[in-house]
């Protein structure tokens, strides 16, 4: 089943309520009735919330890219960097980069106190 929007709802909050819909069914395994009475509840708070601005929603690249490096550093074992290439899918030297970053900035948090 998928969830049915009358043709005049506006097209960004049916997009909205479309993807509510398919991650609470997806992953939440709700049944149809619940996960389209929350994915419109969920559209209608954005509307609420959002609605009449310009609003521009960013793809989050960024965000993800830093989750994953955080990652990759947090499995870091100072000999593994042939490893974790093959299981992110990355080259050994951007694991090395990956590293090399994510060291500076974790040292520079746990020492600015002390300057």
């Amino acid at each position: 089943m998928s969830l049915m929007l009358d043709d005049d709802y506006p097209e960004a909050l049916g997009l909205i309520a479309t993807a509510a819909y398919a991650w609470l069914t997806t992953r939440l395994k709700l049944d149809h009735q619940p996960a389209a009475e929350a994915a419109l509840s969920i559209a209608e708070a954005a509307r609420k919330e959002l609605g009449g601005g310009m609003l521009y929603i960013p793809k989050g690249t960024a965000w993800e890219l830093s989750a994953r490096d955080r990652e990759i550093y947090a499995r870091f074992r100072g000999d593994n960097y042939d490893q974790l290439a093959r299981e992110f899918q990355l080259t050994e030297m951007r694991i090395r980069q990956i590293v090399d970053r994510c060291r500076r900035t974790d040292l520079k948090d746990r020492q600015a106190g002390l300057f």
